[in-house]
């Protein structure tokens, strides 16, 4: 099992990367398989190692309620219009944003007990900013701030596959490694001999990464006035790298020692 650790801004995210494949020898005769009753013994090789986060995912949102549904539309995509094309400046593009979300909720006199009446309506427009962790994404923020964004919802580094493919196969070879001197530690206090390998269970990502959503930066610029988001120091944002393990478990053939 690979597993891959992915740092935001407060809090570490596990990334748990699922694809089976089983090395399994076989006897054949006329298509049929024999059962294999050889004693085995089965372990766990482990290895790790920090590998730098290559990518920044930046979520952020405007939000804004009116009275009128189709205002509370307009307002936003105003505002978003007017964000994008200063991060255009910025040198993003089509390729670093995406909208990843898009609502209207009406809100009702809840405060009035009169549930079934709308008082009002509640528009979001979220965009996702995909850069490198390289630049400085503490500039896109407060860029997107002042111009419009009053929600940043999170911040996410991540290791894009590329660099696990990397990294991946050195730490492949230490886990059998590790795998093997546990089985040899286990032959040396049970009195028997390792007699090759039976099956090695790889996990390894064949598409996307599943993984824990974000957790929230928690930032609402709401209360900020304008002259404070002008003159506001600039936001620090510091990348942090993530861990790279995997787990690889090995079956091993044993026997008796010859007396």
């Amino acid at each position: 099992m690979i597993v891959l650790k992915k740092t935001t801004i407060f809090y570490s995210l596990l990334f748990v990367v699922t694809s089976f494949v089983t090395l399994t020898p076989s006897i054949h005769a006329q298509n049929i398989l024999l059962p294999d009753n050889n004693p085995t013994v089965s372990v766990i090789g482990e290895a790790e190692k920090q590998i730098s986060s290559d990518q920044s995912k930046i979520s952020l949102a405007v939000e804004n309620s009116a009275t009128d549904s189709n205002i509370a539309r307009k307002d936003n995509a105003e505002k978003m219009d007017k964000i994008i094309s200063a991060l255009n400046t910025k040198g993003l593009t089509s390729k670093n944003i995406s909208t990843s979300n898009f609502e209207i909720t009406p809100n009702y006199d809840n405060q009035n007990n009169n549930y079934g009446k709308i008082i009002s309506y509640t528009a979001l427009n979220r965009i996702t900013l995909t850069v490198s962790a390289n630049v400085n994404i503490s500039s896109f923020i407060d860029l997107a701030v002042n111009n419009g964004v009053n929600r940043v919802e999170s911040i996410e580094f991540t290791t894009s596959k590329k660099v696990i493919d990397e990294n991946y196969n050195e730490l492949l070879k230490e886990a059998f490694i590790n795998a093997k001197q546990k089985a040899e530690i286990l032959s040396g206090e049970g009195g028997f001999l390792i007699n090759g390998v039976k099956r090695i269970d790889i996990s390894q990502d064949n598409g996307n990464q599943p993984s824990l959503p974000p957790l929230p930066y928690a930032f609402n610029s709401n209360s900020l006035s304008a002259s404070q988001k002008t003159l506001s120091s600039p936001t620090q944002i510091l990348p942090q790298g993530n861990k790279l393990i995997v787990d690889l478990p090995v079956t091993f053939y044993i026997k008796n020692k010859i007396q």
